[in-house]
């Protein structure tokens, strides 16, 4: 990954950090699609996604979904999406529970997309690849 496509997440990170008297932050929406098809939007609580190729994703970013700052059990959003197939052109919805984070781990809002409509979202300054990213692009 180059250098260029950190920088907008390292200037996140330090707007963030200027504003930690807060009680929410807002953070950027990126998708990952681990599908074999297209997501052609998504949005997370209503706040608009992008576009994601077939098994791809995790480059692109969009402003914005606002988080509290503290982690709080039971914490759900709703994530939508639709694809591009004209046969099956209709919104998919899911309610999905937010994993713990901690005021260390605000940076992106990432969202993860199945072959089996599974949705799983994340709280992370760490990127998909990261030894230590706990959801790892499943084997085709």
């Amino acid at each position: 990954m180059s250098v260029k496509s950190w920088l907008p997440l390292v200037s996140l990170v330090f707007a963030l950090a200027a504003c930690s008297g807060r009680k929410s932050a807002s953070i950027e929406v990126s998708g990952l699609n681990y599908t074999n098809a297209w997501i052609t939007e998504f949005a997370v609580d209503g706040y608009g996604g992008h576009g994601i190729s077939p098994n791809g994703g995790g480059g692109a970013f969009v402003c914005c979904v606002t988080i509290p700052r503290k982690w709080q059990a039971g914490m759900k959003v709703k994530v939508r999406w639709i694809g591009d197939d004209p046969l099956y052109n209709s919104w998919k919805e899911r309610l999905v529970e937010v994993p713990r984070y901690t005021v260390q781990d605000i940076g992106v809002f990432a969202v993860h997309f199945y072959a089996d409509d599974t949705v799983k979202v994340l709280v992370t300054t760490k990127m998909e690849g990261h030894p230590d990213y706990p959801y790892p692009r499943p084997a085709n």
